[in-house]
């Protein structure tokens, strides 16, 4: 079987909020084993990968197909990015509204027009080495506009989280926004995958 079973198990117990303990007593093994499965030490029975998909798990391929047609369906300024060079993949309506001329920029890279905040994450090798090695789950930011768009000096000041995944392969990001007051002090964190309860 070429699939990650150490990448599949942990988004998995990322994705349904579960610890290792508690996925470990939801299929009936020991933590130890769901700890090993991560590591890639070991891969479930073959029973236990049918047993894990019997509870909702996605087929390869899909994932990304049902998150990016649901993109443009969300109420609040949503976008999808490949996450080296931000290449946008998809936009929420609420989006466009809040900056039109981005649609623009489907289908191209985003970092050259970066600023602010985002140019600081951006230029933060360390948090961009840590998201790489996909050690990050999140990062949750408060920013003004953070691309040089036309509509950059109107545009108010959002609290964003930031979720990375990787899918088959190449490393994605989601960024979901709403607003937040002018007086928020404007910066960003990250939240270590090992820190996600």
């Amino acid at each position: 079987m070429s699939e990650d079973w150490g990448e599949l198990v942990k988004r998995y117990r990322v994705r349904h909020g579960l610890t290792q303990g508690r996925m470990a007593t939801v299929i009936g093994v020991s933590q130890r084993t769901v700890s090993r499965w991560e590591r890639g030490d070991d891969r479930p029975s073959l029973d236990l990968q049918r047993k894990l998909r019997d509870l909702g798990w996605e087929p390869p391929g899909t994932l990304l197909k049902g998150l990016a047609h649901s993109i443009p369906h969300c109420p609040f300024p949503r976008a999808l990015s490949r996450t080296q060079r931000l290449r946008l993949q998809a936009l929420s309506g609420a989006a466009i509204k809040k900056r039109p001329s981005v649609i623009d920029w489907v289908g191209r890279d985003l970092a050259p027009i970066a600023c602010g905040i985002l140019e600081e994450m951006l230029d933060d090798q360390a948090l961009q080495r840590s998201i790489a090695d996909r050690e990050i789950a999140c990062v949750l930011t408060t920013t003004r506009s953070v691309l040089r768009t036309k509509e950059h000096r109107r545009i108010g000041t959002y609290r964003t989280v930031i979720t990375y995944f990787l899918h088959e392969g190449t490393l994605y990001s989601d960024a979901v926004s709403m607003p937040a007051p002018t007086t928020a002090k404007l910066g960003y964190k990250a939240i270590a995958m090992d820190d996600v309860v």
